[in-house]
């Protein structure tokens, strides 16, 4: 496996759900790529024992974190802590694209 990657290699489409890819996984961190299209949503979860963040790299979307809810566009990040509800939905007209790490990689 190589130490480098081009996260352009990772974006995808799926009409059903929303596109995820691994970019790179350890028993240490989980890092890849979720793709939605507008419309599309990733509905609130928690992860036990395990941080993530969602970095928007094009598009924008909604974020809900906790009680909290943010529109995030490209550039800015959101970041939920372990055990904390957390969801996102495309509300753009063009597809929101995300790198998204997580701490420590799941199980």
């Amino acid at each position: 496996m190589s130490s480098f990657a081009d996260h352009r290699d990772y974006i995808g489409v799926n009409l059903t759900r929303f596109h995820k890819a691994t970019i790179v996984q350890s028993p240490r961190m989980l890092l890849g790529m979720d793709c939605l299209e507008p419309g599309q949503s990733q509905p609130p979860h928690r992860h036990a024992g395990r941080d993530k963040f969602y970095f928007v790299i094009d598009g924008s979307g909604l974020f809900t974190i906790g009680d909290e809810q943010r529109c995030l566009g490209a550039g800015e990040i959101a970041w939920a802590a372990a055990d904390v509800v957390h969801g996102v939905t495309n509300v753009g007209t063009t597809r929101l694209v995300m790198l998204i790490g997580m701490a420590p990689e799941p199980a």
